[in-house]
């Protein structure tokens, strides 16, 4: 069995390698590694920090998950037959999601579903004596802030990965350098809250009001902003690669050089966009959409070629 880093296997998957079959993990960090469908059948992961990852339609047969760290990843579709899982940080409804478990050997005792409650938010203001518009690098983290009003609060550099903030008020909120990966934000309002250079990957924002937001250089990489708002946002340089922008209104947003690489744009309103210098190489959108933006200048086209 060979031994191999987490980094190492990450940069293989990413150069289009999908086999590890038998290699050894033991303690690797693979933390929100994407390994969708990638063969890991009887590999050492005992002990692994699997926290987040994307195991969607992966094959871990006869693998060693002993003591891992499984707690948010994504087992949608995965083999996990005879798969070793004592002590496995895990809930019942991820194990649900698997394609198969025959023959596994299951946790002892599974993690709870629950995740922080709001008092987290209250005992963060009481612990550091902050009022609630001082919450500058805090951490958040999973907390459950559904439907709170933290309009214009300061969480800049707040660690806000994988919180629930569906349908909360963050409206002038400013966020910039804030860590949301992962983070429950359907329906929530946004408006004019400045999220440059925040990290957003894989986070939810159906539906989310994001009109007139700074969202400069952020990290929207496979995000979900189906149907969101995003009128006369500002999303220059943003990274948007794989990021679902079905239905979105971008109608007047700058897209300057952002990277929209295999992005789906579907039914997404362009009017009065500028994407000049942006990269749209491989996403999914039409030319009726496109002649709706203002700008094309030095674009990248969906088929590669530059626009002139």
């Amino acid at each position: 069995m060979r031994r191999m880093k987490g980094s190492d296997l990450v940069q293989r998957y990413r150069a289009g390698d999908r086999d590890f079959t038998g290699v050894d993990l033991t303690k690797a960090s693979l933390q929100a590694a994407d390994l969708n469908s990638a063969v890991l059948n009887w590999a050492n992961l005992h002990m692994a920090n699997l926290y987040g990852a994307d195991l969607s339609g992966a094959k871990l047969e006869g693998a060693d998950l002993g003591d891992a760290d499984l707690r948010r990843a994504n087992l949608s579709a995965a083999c996990l037959d005879n798969a070793d899982l004592t002590g496995a940080r895990v809930t019942d409804e991820q194990l649900a999601r698997a394609a198969s478990l025959q023959g596994t050997v299951m946790p002892r005792v599974t993690e709870s579903k629950a995740v922080k409650s709001d008092s987290k938010l209250a005992y963060t203001l009481r612990k550091d004596n902050l009022s609630r518009d001082e919450l500058q690098g805090s951490d958040l983290s999973e907390a459950d802030l559904r439907k709170a009003d933290l309009h214009g609060v300061c969480m800049a550099e707040a660690d806000l990965r994988w919180t629930r903030l569906g349908e909360a008020d963050l409206g002038e909120a400013d966020l910039r350098g804030a860590n949301l990966r992962g983070a429950d934000l359907f329906l929530a309002s946004l408006n004019k809250a400045r999220l440059c250079g925040a990290k957003l990957r894989s986070a939810d924002l159906r539906g989310t009001d994001l009109s007139e937001a700074d969202l400069r250089e952020a990290d929207l990489i496979k995000a979900n902003l189906h149907g969101s708002n995003l009128h006369k946002a500002n999303l220059c340089a943003a990274q948007l690669k794989d990021t679902d922008l079905q239905d979105a209104n971008l109608s007047e947003a700058s897209l300057v050089e952002a990277d929209l690489r295999g992005a789906k744009l579907k039914g997404a309103d362009l009017r009065g966009t500028n994407l000049g210098g942006s990269n749209l190489r491989g996403a999914k959108v039409t030319s009726q959409q496109l002649a709706q933006a203002e700008s094309l200048s030095s674009a990248i086209m969906p088929d590669g070629t530059e626009y002139k």
